[in-house]
């Protein structure tokens, strides 16, 4: 029989989900005067793990948090003129910090020219869960099974 080894696996899991683009055009029709929801998503996707670092890496300690919103305003040129980072439930403190490490990741983000103006929400949820099984497991390989006695 071969020795047991262990395996060794993250006892929590963080999980996001960004549901939708939730988009407010200034005056306008979903039509192609303003920013679609696929275009704010194709620019904000290559930096959605440090966003999500940002927010998981401050709040690990923190009971119930889980929810992030970043509500965007960009100009007809595609610049970003506004940027509001909303932590609801955290302390000033902590939702301070992530908002600088959000705005420092997002910076030089710039998205296409369109005819107005675009107000652009995205929601993140994570969640904190306990994963089943989770943990140190022992493990065996051997070309003859494993067996317990």
């Amino acid at each position: 029989m071969a020795p047991a080894t262990l395996v060794d696996m993250r006892t929590l899991a963080w999980s996001v989900v960004i549901p939708a683009v939730l988009l407010l055009p200034a005056l306008a029709s979903a039509d192609e005067r303003s920013l679609s929801a696929q275009d704010v998503e194709a620019k904000l996707k290559p930096m959605s793990a440090q966003i999500e670092s940002c927010y998981v890496d401050r709040t690990s300690e923190v009971h119930g948090a889980g929810h992030l919103d970043l509500v965007l305003t960009v100009s007809r040129h595609g610049i970003l003129e506004n940027l509001a980072v909303k932590t609801p439930g955290l302390a000033p403190k902590l939702a301070k910090q992530i908002d600088g490490c959000i705005r420092e990741t997002i910076a030089q983000v710039s998205f296409p020219a369109k005819r107005v103006t675009t107000t652009a929400t995205v929601p993140y949820f994570f969640q904190r869960t306990a994963a089943p099984n989770a943990g140190p497991q022992l493990s065996c390989w051997s070309s003859t099974g494993c067996h317990s006695k």
